[in-house]
């Protein structure tokens, strides 16, 4: 495999990369730094509060997403850098955030499974 090869993978699935990378740095250090204890209870805290506040956890996703969106490629790669820091000096921040998402997504999938009608 080529650097070029690489690089266009990169640019290709540039999101699938950053969320991969910083799920395995957040796993590494918290068991480095923090314990994974915490992580545990970050995610566990997360999901509950992302199904009891789903709405509000969605809103603030898609403003967050709005906000790096609307800068310049330069300045995204700079956020990037500083949330993959961040991952790696506070990894239970990464797992709540995960827990969040899921919380919200699992009630999400719940509510439309439940709507369907019986075949």
């Amino acid at each position: 495999m080529s650097i070029k090869e690489i690089e266009e993978f990169g640019k290709k699935h540039r999101f699938e990369v950053f969320f991969c990378l910083a799920f395995v740095l957040a796993c590494l250090f918290t068991f480095a730094m923090w314990g994974s204890g915490w992580s545990i209870v970050a995610s566990a805290v997360g999901a509950v509060v992302g199904i009891l506040f789903f709405g509000k956890v969605e809103y603030f996703s898609k403003k967050g997403f709005q906000f790096i969106f609307k800068h310049e490629s330069g300045t995204q790669l700079v956020l990037a850098i500083v949330l993959l820091v961040l991952t790696i000096f506070i990894p239970p921040l990464y797992f709540l955030i995960l827990g969040l998402h899921g919380g919200k997504s699992l009630r999400h999938l719940a509510i439309e499974m439940h709507n369907q009608k019986p075949r």
